[in-house]
């Protein structure tokens, strides 16, 4: 054995497919909607509408009702199960594997009263990871997230995040009580 061999500590090879952390949960947060938050959508939809038609673009038209069935979809369709798993190599996230490298910070936010762990990443798309989470699992879950990725307690929002909360707060699309 040489001196070199014998001064290196010997590292014990990572299992990268061992499961830190593993849970089921629902695909995304989702509230029932009731009859006035559709009228609300239909009634402002209507408004864009006749208001676009009489500057004469008609390409805009179809813009504006095509936005208005993805609201319509996205708030109808009930979330499906899902499964999300942590290992040392990355998060696989229903079915999606995203390497810690190529993931950067995470904080937690709450949702129609559902925990939500939100995962920033360096990618273009998605800019960020949301999965849902038992609330029993938030510690282990900050304790496995924390040696990979930085925590924000409170994340800085963008202009487009301050502009949707604005919007959100003046125009309720519902009522809450």
């Amino acid at each position: 054995m040489s001196a070199l061999e014998a001064s290196t500590p010997v590292k014990e090879k990572q299992n990268l497919n061992e499961v830190l952390l593993s849970w089921n949960s629902p695909s995304h947060p989702f509230k029932k909607r009731n009859r006035l938050f559709y009228q609300t959508i239909i009634a402002f939809t209507f408004l864009l509408v006749v208001i676009v038609f009489f500057l004469h673009e008609f390409m805009l038209i179809g813009v504006i009702l095509s936005v208005a069935f993805v609201v319509y979809v996205i708030s109808s369709v009930q979330p499906i199960e899902v499964t999300h798993i942590i290992t040392p190599l990355g998060i696989n996230n229903a079915g999606r594997l995203f390497r810690w490298i190529e993931l950067y910070g995470f904080w937690f936010e709450e949702k129609h009263g559902l925990k939500i762990i939100v995962i920033q990443t360096r990618l273009p798309f998605p800019g960020q990871i949301r999965a849902v989470y038992p609330s029993e699992i938030r510690e282990k879950l900050k304790e496995v997230a924390d040696k990979y990725l930085l925590y924000f307690e409170k994340p800085q929002k963008s202009f487009i995040d301050k502009l949707s909360d604005w919007v959100s707060r003046k125009f309720p699309m519902e009522t809450t009580g």
